[in-house]
């Protein structure tokens, strides 16, 4: 058995891009003196593995004092005047926008060079960071873009997780408070309501598990050919590898029933003992988290912001449908990207939303996705 009693695999889900350096002109380790003294949590699944990142890191688990800025071709020279930063999910990083999980695809940032945009993106310290510690570096890398290029202000594209760490900044939670250098943030499959697929769907969970797959699960034990195994690093509590994803809990199951058919189903959202596994439940994760949405939900967007929202109908991931029984992209709700209201009322400008057939991880370099963001970018330019 290896560290942490997960059972040697054949086989495992973390895959990266083996050309990831020559999709940016320069990559750059930016330092954070105010969080040298912050150190996350790693597990064995969540280091980074990318060898690119790792070097310029200088370790695959580098402080939260740490984080990379990456420029890409023409960041210097092209012709539209806002510079955009793209700002990574969960379990992800910068080569998310550019060959994704090496799959080939042209991903949104060269899609948006081809466009004549200058383009930024971050790569974080942890995939499954701390939102609060995201939002300290993000912010960094909004000031370094804009001393960079001579600007005041950038934009934001920001898919799923990162768009919370986005929200956090611009809703001045974090110190320093929001500093007016963010024109419009543009939202690709955000959980703003936040999501609680990971205690919704205990099937993927064993299967991410089992996998070596860079993803939390809702459990703290579970059990494997009838030996209990402690999966507490792995988890989503206090105590575990994925500090991040806590804080972006949210209760779904008043609104949208849950699966009877998943196997520890009601043992896994709302705790106890089950046939597979014993969970703390969805409200212990919750508390462990902060209640960052709800906090979220309280504060709202700095005044003067444009904001705009995109969100995935379609819940297929090859073959296998993730609907979670509402219209989601696969892994967020369509009700939780949408949800808007309390972002806007102080002041923010919501410029448009709009849905498209694509699920959650396409939304990072379909067509279909790139063009809109072109036109939410370039609006009134």
């Amino acid at each position: 058995m290896p560290e942490y009693g997960r059972p040697e695999l054949l086989y495992s889900l973390r895959v990266f891009a083996a050309d990831s350096s020559s999709h940016w002109q320069k990559t750059e380790l930016c330092l954070l003196p105010a969080l040298s003294k912050v150190k996350e949590p790693f597990c064995e699944v969540n280091t980074h593995i990318d060898p690119y990142l790792v070097q310029h890191f200088g370790s695959d688990t580098p402080p939260a004092s740490h984080y990379l800025l990456h420029s890409a071709p023409g960041w210097d020279s092209n012709f539209r005047p806002v510079p955009v930063l793209l700002v990574h999910g969960a379990g992800l990083d910068a080569t998310s926008y550019t060959n994704l999980w090496n799959m080939g695809h042209v991903g949104l940032q060269q899609q948006l060079v081809e466009l004549g945009y200058r383009v930024f993106a971050i790569t974080f310290s942890h995939p499954h960071g701390d939102n609060y510690i995201q939002a300290q570096q993000l912010a960094d890398a909004v000031q370094q873009v804009c001393s960079r290029c001579g600007v005041q202000q950038v934009d934001l594209v920001a898919h799923s997780k990162g768009g919370i760490a986005a929200r956090i900044y611009l809703s001045s939670l974090i110190s320093p408070a929001f500093r007016g250098d963010v024109r419009r943030v543009i939202m690709l499959g955000v959980p703003n309501l936040g999501n609680d697929f990971a205690f919704r769907f205990p099937s993927v969970s064993y299967m991410i598990y089992l996998a070596g797959g860079n993803g939390v699960i809702p459990w703290d034990r579970l059990y494997y050919w009838g030996s209990p195994i402690d999966v507490t690093l792995r988890s989503i509590y206090a105590g575990g590898a994925f500090p991040g994803q806590s804080q972006i809990l949210y209760r779904w199951d008043e609104q949208i029933a849950l699966d009877i058919t998943q196997q520890d189903w009601w043992t896994t959202y709302y705790g106890g003992e089950g046939f597979m596994s014993h969970s703390r439940g969805i409200e212990a994760a919750l508390a462990d988290g902060g209640y960052l949405i709800e906090r979220l939900e309280k504060q709202g967007l700095e005044p003067d912001i444009e904001l705009s929202v995109l969100a995935g109908t379609s819940c297929l991931f090859g073959m296998i449908p993730l609907s979670g029984g509402a219209d989601s992209d696969g892994v967020v709700f369509l009700d939780s990207v949408f949800n808007t209201g309390a972002m806007v009322k102080r002041g923010a400008r919501l410029q448009g939303k709009q849905t498209l057939p694509l699920n959650h991880i396409e939304l990072l370099y379909h067509p279909q996705a790139a063009g809109w963001v072109h036109r939410q970018l370039s609006r009134g330019s």
